[in-house]
C-alpha cells in the first residue's frame, strides 16, 4: 500500500492557481416540467440572451459562426434570441404555466474545444416558483459529452403583474434569471450556480376553437419614466403578419386622437414592424407567429409635426399600434398607457462634478490550503483528490492577460522510494467571480487535462485569461490523479507542486 501526499512550495510574487473545466461531466437527469391544466397555448415567443458576457466571449473566438440559430429560433439585433411558441398550457385560475418554445441556439468555440447547443426552452410556473428547462448538448474533445433533456437550467423571478395579461394573452417582461446547479453542470462549469443570467421575456396566447387571440402589447417600463427621456421595450403578440398585404403595423408613442391612423403627425416616434423588415432604428421584424419585440426612445415633452407642444405629464400618452400604410383595418389597434414621474413644483437642478484617481491594482494569487493528502492506493492503481482552490485577482485594469501553470517534482519516500513526477495528472477547472461593481466580467479558460504517465513533470497550464478579457477575480482548481507504478516500494510519498502566475 502507498499513501501519497502533495505539498505546495513558496511562490514568488503572483504565485498559485487553479481553473474552470471544459472537461468531464456526468450526464444529467432531466427534470420534466410541471403539467398545468387549462387552455392550450397557440402562439407566442420567448426572448432571452442566456448571458451577455458568454456571448461576448464566444464572439472573440473562431466559431464559424460563434453563435448560430436554427429550427425556428432567431438572433435579434441586440444579440439576444427569440424562440417561437410550440404549445403548452395556461391555467388562468391558478396562474400555472407550462409554455413550451422551439428552436435551437448553438455556441461554438473550436479553439477552446467545445460546442454547446441550447434548444426547446420551456417556462414552468407553478405553486409560486418559476423556472426555465431546456435541452442542452455539449461536445468537447477534452471530456465526455453531456446531453440532457429539459433540465432545469435557471430559476426566474416572477412578481405580481409580471407575468400578466388578459383576454387569453400573457406577457412577462425582463424577468430576472439565475443559473441553477443543474444549469451550471450542463454548461460545464463556465459559471457557478447562483450566477445572474440575462433577463428573460415571454408572451403567449391561448384561444378557443382554434381561433387566434387578438393583439396584445406589453411595455417595460410603463410607469415612473424620467420625463427627460427613456428607452422603453415593447413586446407584442397576436398580430397578423399577412394582414393588409403583409404591410405590417406601426408601433408608435404619443397622444391619442381621432382617426389616429391618418394623423401620425401627432405622434412622437414611430417604428414600422413587418415580416420582411431588417431591424434598424426605424424598423423591426414581425415574427411569423404574430409576435415582436422592439424599443422606442421617448420623452415626456415633444413638439409634433403640426407644431403643437405635447406634455405627457399633463395629458395621457400611449404606445399605440395600428395597421401600416393607412389601412382601414382596426383589428391591429392597441393603446397601452405610459406615465412619467413629475418634477416637483418650485424645484431646480444643481450639479457637482465628481473626480477621483484610480491608481491601479496588482495581479495576485491566494489559496485555501497548503497541502493535499491523497487516499492510500495499491501499486498499479490511481488515487485521486482535489487541488486546493486558488483565487487569481487581476486588478491592474489593463486587461493584459495572464497564465497560471503548474509543475511537480518527483515523489519520494523516507525509505528512498521514488515515483516519477509525470505520474501525477490533473483535470483543471475554473470559474469567473461575480463582479458586484458592474464591471465587464473577464473570461477564464481551463488548461487541458493531463493523464497520469504524461502529467506534471513538465509545466502545464492550469488556467489562462487572454489579453482583452483578463480583468476580474477567478477561482481555479483541479482534480489530481496520481498513478502508482508496480515498481514503487511501499511507504509515505510526498512531492512539491509549484504553481506560477505570470
Amino acid at each position: 500500500m502507498v499513501r501519497s501526499s502533495t505539498g505546495t512550495g513558496r511562490w514568488r510574487s503572483a504565485r498559485w492557481a487553479a481553473v474552470a473545466l471544459l472537461g468531464a461531466s456526468a450526464a444529467l437527469v432531466g427534470v420534466s416540467p410541471a403539467q398545468a391544466a387549462g387552455a392550450d397555448i397557440r402562439s407566442g415567443s420567448l426572448t432571452w440572451g442566456f448571458k451577455a458576457s458568454f456571448r461576448a466571449y464566444l464572439n472573440t473566438g473562431n466559431g464559424n459562426p460563434p453563435i448560430a440559430a436554427s429550427e425556428g429560433a432567431s438572433i435579434n439585433s441586440d444579440g439576444t434570441f427569440t424562440f417561437p411558441a410550440k404549445g403548452g398550457t395556461h391555467d388562468a385560475g391558478t396562474g400555472a404555466i407550462d409554455a413550451r418554445y422551439g428552436g435551437k441556439i448553438v455556441f461554438s468555440y473550436p479553439a477552446h474545444f467545445f460546442t454547446i447547443s441550447l434548444a426547446n426552452p420551456t417556462v414552468v410556473v407553478t405553486g409560486g416558483t418559476a423556472a426555465v428547462t431546456a435541452d442542452v448538448d455539449l461536445t468537447t474533445t477534452a471530456a465526455e459529452p453531456v446531453s440532457v433533456r429539459q433540465a432545469t437550467i435557471a430559476t426566474i423571478a416572477v412578481t405580481d403583474g409580471n407575468p400578466g395579461g388578459s383576454g387569453g394573452t400573457v406577457t412577462a417582461t425582463d424577468l430576472a434569471a439565475t443559473l441553477t446547479a443543474e444549469g451550471a453542470s450542463a454548461f460545464n462549469g463556465f459559471y457557478s450556480a447562483g450566477s445572474a443570467l440575462d433577463p428573460l421575456s415571454f408572451t403567449f396566447s391561448t384561444g378557443g376553437g382554434g381561433e387566434p387571440a387578438g393583439p396584445a402589447v406589453g411595455v417595460t417600463p410603463a410607469t415612473g419614466l424620467d420625463p427627460a427621456g427613456a428607452t422603453i421595450t415593447v413586446t407584442g403578440s397576436g398580430f397578423d403578419p399577412e394582414a393588409n398585404g403583409a404591410a405590417g403595423i406601426y408601433v408608435s408613442f404619443g397622444r391619442k386622437v381621432d382617426e389616429h391612423w391618418t394623423n401620425a403627425g401627432v405622434l412622437q416616434v414611430t417604428k414600422w414592424v413587418n415580416k420582411s423588415n431588417e431591424p434598424t432604428e426605424a424598423r423591426d421584424r414581425l415574427n411569423a407567429d404574430g409576435t415582436f419585440r422592439t424599443t422606442l426612445p421617448i420623452s415626456a415633452v415633444y413638439t409634433d409635426r403640426t407644431g403643437t407642444s405635447v406634455d405627457c405629464t399633463k395629458v395621457q400618452c400611449y404606445v399605440i399600434t395600428f395597421a401600416a400604410r393607412g389601412a382601414a383595418d382596426r383589428s391591429q389597434d392597441t393603446f397601452t398607457p405610459v406615465t412619467f414621474s413629475r418634477t416637483p413644483a418650485g424645484g431646480g437642478d444643481a450639479s457637482q462634478q465628481i473626480t477621483t484617481t484610480v491608481t491601479g491594482g496588482a495581479l495576485t494569487l491566494g489559496v485555501t490550503g497548503s497541502s493535499v493528502t491523497l487516499p492510500a492506493v495499491s501499486n498499479g492503481q490511481v488515487t485521486t483528490g482535489a487541488l486546493n482552490a486558488a483565487t487569481v485577482a487581476d486588478l491592474r485594469g489593463t486587461n493584459a492577460g495572464w497564465s497560471l501553470v503548474g509543475q511537480v517534482a518527483d515523489f519520494a519516500s523516507a525509505s528512498g522510494g521514488t515515483i516519477a513526477a509525470d505520474n501525477l495528472g490533473w483535470t483543471p477547472s475554473a470559474t469567473v467571480g461575480i463582479d458586484g461593481l458592474a464591471g465587464t466580467p473577464g473570461v477564464v479558460t481551463p488548461g487541458a487535462p493531463a493523464a497520469p504517465g504524461a502529467g506534471l513533470g513538465t509545466a502545464r497550464a492550469l488556467c489562462t485569461s487572454a489579453t482583452g478579457a483578463s480583468n476580474g477575480t477567478f477561482t481555479c482548481g483541479a482534480e489530481l490523479q496520481l498513478g502508482v507504478p508496480a515498481s514503487a516500494p511501499a511507504g509515505d510519498y510526498s512531492a512539491v507542486l509549484t504553481l506560477t502566475l505570470s
